[in-house]
């Protein structure tokens, strides 16, 4: 890659990550979790229990209070509660995460530009990234938790591992034990192997025991202020049930779930990652190669047999999905696989993604809102009539950035051909997020319902 297309890919990565905070209090909370987080972080700053969280007055005490404490902190520092300032953390999260990964890519040999944008521009990264709720800032502590494991790995050196379970720490007190036990499960899997590399054995004990701590500090507090019964809902229910399958926790879905969910969340970048997948499998002596692999391998096998199920708990593997697309990307492999991959590319963006736009604009948000009360939806009473040239306007850009993709892939230019997927997927994005989710946020947002109790109460 020249310098010049690095300079390319950089900036396009920057924008990229800047279009997470663009309109970002377009629309309203959502509920459910925005609404619920949102209101336990108010709750918080206004009664100034900062140690326990509480929802409508009653302890809520499925998470620890961190993400609670950064949005109450936006609140005070905006004036009061919104709908921007509930998402800040999560896009400043989001953004660091971008940051983290660029920095992993590198350490593992990939185009820290690609992985950048890859994940960037990736849906559900974008999507939980404007959503008030810990998921984003828990992927990017997980992620540095795992960067400066490998770091430290490679190197030896305590400070890096010492870093490593302060974020894991971190996680743990933003999303509880998710984001904290797929980053273990990851470390271990790569330990067992690869080795300890430069790591010695009362590092690795100093490490656990300085996890332990993190953890046991949440539980010591915890039993102070509930009881016992607190920590056995915190373990037994609200972790041990999730896992296993209890209803009482709800979203309980197939194994095979995160099979489309990702398929989606991460188009187009999806469409290279089994490709990807395979590059890494051939070259997984190299531990380069074999950590991302672990990586995502670790968290979607785990998460997969976990009875319960949402597309955000996967979130915290994306960096690495995204850093074994860069790898695969800039390596140019030319099997049967890899131009098939290619052509499926050119296909989706010059013409599948124009549709989409033209789609999402000709959208009609009431007739939508209707589709899981009926079946006998008509799908053209799905889509309004295309009078006017906004809907046309958009497929032809998303075409010609798709034209420019293929281009760039016939002139053998990975950057310029990832710039161009990154291109077509920030325009989907802005269509989403500044012309139709607005246009659902009267259906959505429980504010009309709300001013019209208010107007009645008085």
């Amino acid at each position: 890659m020249t310098p010049a297309d690095r300079r390319l890919v950089a900036a396009a990565a920057v924008l990229a990550t800047g279009l997470c905070f663009l309109g970002i209090g377009r629309t309203d909370l959502w509920a459910p979790d925005e609404t619920r987080v949102a209101e336990i972080s108010r709750e918080m700053l206004d009664g100034g229990n900062w140690l326990l969280p509480r929802l409508n007055g009653r302890p809520f005490i499925e998470e620890p209070p961190l993400f609670y404490w950064l949005q109450a902190g936006t609140y005070r520092l905006s004036g009061g509660p919104s709908a921007a300032a509930a998402r800040w953390p999560s896009a400043i999260s989001a953004a660091l995460g971008v940051a983290v990964t660029a920095v992993f890519a590198r350490a593992v040999g990939g185009s820290s530009g690609i992985a950048a944008l890859v994940l960037a521009t990736a849906p559900e990264y974008w999507w939980m990234a404007r959503s008030g709720t810990p998921d984003t800032a828990a992927t990017t502590a997980t992620a540095l938790a795992l960067t400066l494991f490998l770091l430290a790995w490679k190197s030896g050196r305590g400070v890096l591992l010492a870093g490593a379970v302060a974020a894991v720490g971190v996680a743990f007190w933003l999303k509880s034990l998710l984001g904290a036990g797929l980053a273990l499960l990851t470390a271990l899997a790569f330990i067992a192997l690869a080795g300890a590399g430069h790591l010695r054995t009362h590092q690795l004990g100093a490490a656990a025991l300085g996890l332990s701590v993190a953890i046991a500090s949440w539980l010591v507090a915890l039993a102070w202020r509930q009881g016992g019964n607190a920590i056995s809902f915190f373990l037994l229910t609200n972790h041990l049930g999730r896992l296993l399958g209890s209803r009482e926790v709800g979203h309980l879905r197939s194994a095979f779930y995160y099979v489309p969910n990702l398929t989606l969340d991460l188009l187009p970048w999806s469409i290279a990652l089994p490709a990807a997948l395979v590059a890494a499998g051939r070259r997984a002596r190299d531990p380069a190669r074999l950590f991302p692999l672990l990586w995502a391998a670790c968290m979607a096998v785990a998460l997969s047999l976990a009875a319960t199920k949402r597309a955000h708990y996967l979130l915290p593997a994306y960096p690495a999905f995204a850093v074994l697309i860069a790898q695969w990307w800039q390596s140019q492999e030319k099997s049967r696989l890899d131009r098939a991959t290619r052509r499926v590319l050119v296909a989706t963006l010059l013409f599948g993604f124009p549709v989409l736009a033209f789609v999402l604009l000709t959208l009609d948000p009431a007739v939508v809102m209707l589709i899981g009360s009926t079946r006998h939806l008509l799908t053209a009473t799905l889509l309004r009539s295309p009078a006017q040239l906004a809907p046309w306007v958009a497929a032809g850009v998303v075409g010609l950035l798709g034209f420019l993709f293929a281009a760039a892939e016939r002139a053998h230019s990975p950057a310029r051909a990832a710039v161009a997927v990154a291109a077509c997927s920030a325009a989907l994005q802005l269509v989403i997020t500044q012309v139709v989710l607005p246009e659902f946020n009267v259906f959505c947002s429980a504010r009309p319902w709300g001013e019209q109790l208010g107007r009645a109460a008085r």
